[in-house]
């Protein structure tokens, strides 16, 4: 389990995603947004020098991470802060906020046995041959990967468009071997201490 912040009960760069993290900068950075980051380090005021990412997603719904390759490679300690949200009559509504610090060990051990190398290989193979040969040999390599790391799932994205390897944490994985705790909405959505 890793140390919480406080518990507090997508595809990356949805439109609701985006509402979420413009909402978290609104209520406390007053700053613009960056790529490598969703909040730079230097914007923190919470964890001083702690960059963050913001993820916002479905109750109940695995929190996409994006680019495998470059969530592999994270080796600096950042914070994470992910909304849950559930449609209510049209609209997303924000029932639980979780705040996670994550050190480059407890990242890394998340990914279990699967290497960088492995990645990059996976992704430059995908590549190679015919759409639909991407994606039979994407289903094979990913399901093989899948058995080496106790917490993220790889998801390859192949089709005329593009071809990609994302990642996500599954729902139960992400409370159980993150959080610590039972999944909950929350009757108050608190971050950092202040509600939001």
């Amino acid at each position: 389990m890793l140390v919480s912040t406080g518990f507090l009960a997508a595809e990356e760069r949805q439109g609701h995603g985006l509402v979420f993290e413009q909402q978290i900068w609104n209520h406390l950075f007053q700053r613009g947004y960056t790529d490598e980051w969703d909040i730079p380090g230097e914007a923190n005021l919470y964890h001083r020098g702690l960059p963050i990412s913001v993820k916002y997603t479905q109750w109940g719904s695995s929190i996409y991470l994006g680019d495998a390759v470059r969530q592999r490679s994270i080796d600096i300690p950042f914070e994470m802060v992910v909304g849950f949200h559930e449609t209510v009559e049209g609209e997303k509504r924000t029932v639980a906020i979780c705040d996670l610090v994550f050190t480059p060990e407890q990242w890394a051990a998340g990914w279990g046995d699967v290497t960088i190398e492995e990645l990059e290989a996976f992704a430059e193979k995908i590549h190679e041959g015919s759409v639909e040969e991407a994606q039979a040999f994407a289903r094979v390599r990913a399901a093989e990967l899948r058995e080496k790391s106790p917490v993220f799932s790889i998801n390859p994205k192949i089709n005329e468009d593009q071809r990609r390897i994302q990642c996500s944490v599954p729902f139960s994985v992400f409370f159980r071997e993150w959080v610590g705790e039972e999944p909950q909405k929350q009757q108050i959505l608190e971050l950092w201490g202040r509600e939001l």
